[in-house]
């Protein structure tokens, strides 16, 4: 593993080379809908994990783990919400991808849970945006 082509990934300017075409490729792939829904997904299924390893580095500190669950929690659905609002449904891809997604995974529960949590911080706007892309789920699931 060439760990300067990892970092070119972020920074082009690394060794002063150019990204290769197999490190485009991997760029690109980072704007494609499947890769939202994907790390939309991810975030939300991993965020209990997350809070555990919030937890359990800080227990013997004097920090207060509820309140580092919650600021944990804001971090990521806030985080995993921006790659929702990436689609387009109107765009037949962006619509694939939350189909292909819905057939084989968790993105069901996570759309649910996520609109769950912005409810309960009153981040209505939010949870409207969520709902149309849990519409077209549920829909997917019932063809």
């Amino acid at each position: 593993m060439d760990l300067n082509k990892i970092f070119a990934l972020f920074d082009n300017k690394t060794e002063n080379k150019s990204l290769t075409e197999t490190d485009n490729t991997v760029v690109e792939l980072y704007e494609k809908p499947l890769y939202w829904v994907n790390m939309f997904e991810k975030l939300i299924r991993n965020n209990n994990v997350f809070k555990l390893q919030l937890k359990n580095t800080f227990k013997d500190d004097h920090y207060d783990p509820d309140m580092l669950c919650e600021a944990g929690d804001a971090l990521v659905y806030n985080k995993a919400f921006m790659f929702l609002l990436l689609l387009d449904l109107n765009d037949e891809d962006h619509r694939h991808a939350i189909r292909t997604r819905t057939t084989y995974s968790y993105l069901v529960v996570a759309l649910i849970t996520s609109m769950n949590y912005f409810t309960s911080t009153e981040e209505y706007e939010k949870c409207a945006v969520i709902k149309k892309i849990l519409d077209l789920a549920m829909e997917s699931l019932e063809a």
